[in-house]
């Protein structure tokens, strides 16, 4: 009794065509329904599941750091990097090399305050101005919370 309702959970009934062969028996329960079929109980097991976006704060320390907020880019991770803590030569250097990684994965690389760069792969969407906000020049802030 209990085998019949998994058998008729799973869709497989005694009414079913019996065959000798397994392989057949195989192929035809995994084979996926064809195109415009209104079988809406088939689930895609091979799909990914979607993972939530993140974004890393980093504060490098000296330019080696930089293999680090590369290798979160190409993980399709945005990453706020804080230069407060890194000579200015060595910023330069790691905001040239950010740019390049940046370029490479299509992705983009905005200054956000003095000091902070917002480095983001390629189906991040920024929008907005921090400097702009910070001027009082933003008319698009001032109409969205006013």
């Amino acid at each position: 009794m209990a085998f019949d309702k998994l058998n008729r959970f799973f869709g497989v009934s005694e009414d079913d065509e019996e065959t000798d062969d397994p392989v057949d028996q195989t192929a035809e329960r995994t084979t996926p329904p064809a195109a415009g079929s209104d079988d809406r109980n088939v689930i895609a097991l091979s799909a990914k599941p979607q993972t939530a976006s993140r974004i890393v704060l980093f504060a490098p320390r000296v330019y080696s750091d930089t293999k680090t907020i590369g290798n979160h880019l190409l993980n399709n991770r945005a990453v706020i990097v804080n230069f407060d803590s890194v000579d200015a030569p060595s910023a330069a250097r790691i905001v040239d090399f950010l740019t390049g990684v940046a370029f490479a994965i299509h992705g983009e690389i905005k200054r956000v305050g003095d000091k902070i760069f917002l480095v983001t792969p390629p189906r991040f969407q920024v929008d907005g101005d921090i400097a702009s906000l910070v001027a009082g020049t933003d008319t698009d802030f001032d109409s969205d919370y006013n």
